[in-house]
């Protein structure tokens, strides 16, 4: 158990140190087209820190276990409001700057769908046809957010190191990623809990950390418009890109629990964040009440998170 777990902690931290190269890498050769930073957010950020659950998602279904999958993008989607959010919260004041609403209709639309599916615990291939016109239809909302300032394209040498580091990136991510299952699985058997309570717990965490580090770091360089597009943005392609890698290749059935117990939190989180987004994009947040709604979303994930650890330990 010790040796798994131990190999589970490196493929996590492998991922993690891959997703960082990979966001950062593709940031700075998206930054030389000219694009916002809401636009950063939701394209290169968003899918630079969805890559670990991404490709979670398809050694999962390579190592048939797509419960890990499921449990992860449950999980992820859950850190991404309650922790990455709740953190941003206490800098929420800073967003001065409205931002269009119309990134949230997919967001809505991924979670609606994602219910829907979830309802009966399995993803067929109409459901998974339906995510991937819905990632279309984000792409097609992407394409208005580009920003007219145009900035100056950097050096062939700045931008092939830049392209070196990003394939870099990938290759922990696919190393990291698959290693990350094998152990996750292992770790799950040898100590008799399922292997959706661990997607949900160690590997939702661990794959939330590239969320989080460039949440923190957006905050502190005063880019919250990058830390809101990519909550967004990130949420939406864990569901409209892992979902259909399932149900097209999988026909396996999820564990009742992800919806008996996991769908609320969800809810209840997606549905305080769709308020709070429609509440920004009128007026901007005082202080003090971003420091309660900051206060109010980490205590639910911390007690979310004791709740699982009660079921571990029920085991």
């Amino acid at each position: 158990m010790f040796l798994n777990i131990s190999l589970l902690i490196i493929s996590i931290a492998t991922l993690v140190f891959g997703a960082e190269r990979f966001v950062d890498a593709s940031s700075k050769i998206a930054r030389n087209f000219g694009i916002s930073d809401m636009f950063v957010g939701l394209t290169i950020v968003a899918l630079g820190t969805s890559a670990p659950e991404i490709f979670v998602a398809i050694s999962s279904v390579i190592n048939s276990a797509e419960a890990v999958a499921i449990g992860t993008i449950v999980g992820s989607n859950i850190t991404n409001i309650a922790l990455i959010f709740g953190v941003s919260c206490f800098a929420i004041n800073q967003i001065k700057k409205r931002f269009s609403l119309e990134s949230l209709i997919p967001f809505l639309l991924s979670f609606l769908l994602f219910l829907f599916a979830l309802k009966d615990l399995k993803f067929s291939l109409i459901e998974s046809l339906g995510f991937i016109a819905i990632l279309f239809y984000f792409l097609v909302i992407l394409s208005k957010e580009r920003s007219n300032v145009i900035e100056v394209v950097s050096g062939n040498s700045d931008m092939l190191k830049n392209l070196i580091m990003l394939l870099m990136g990938l290759v922990l991510l696919v190393v990291g990623s698959n290693f990350a299952v094998i152990y996750a699985e292992k770790f799950a058997l040898s100590i008799g809990i399922s292997e959706v309570i661990v997607g949900l717990t160690i590997l939702a965490l661990g794959t939330s950390l590239p969320e989080l580090a460039a949440t923190v770091s957006a905050i502190f360089k005063g880019k919250n418009q990058m830390v809101i597009g990519n909550i967004i943005g990130s949420n939406i392609l864990n569901i409209v890109i892992i979902v259909p890698i399932i149900g097209i290749f999988s026909s396996a059935v999820m564990p009742i629990e992800l919806w008996e117990r996991d769908s609320s939190p969800l809810i209840i989180l997606t549905l305080v964040f769709t308020l709070i987004m429609l509440l920004l994009s009128r007026v901007q947040m005082p202080k003090y009440l971003g420091t309660l709604l900051g206060f109010g979303f980490i205590s639910f994930y911390m007690i979310y998170v004791l709740n699982l650890s009660n079921l571990i330990s029920i085991f």
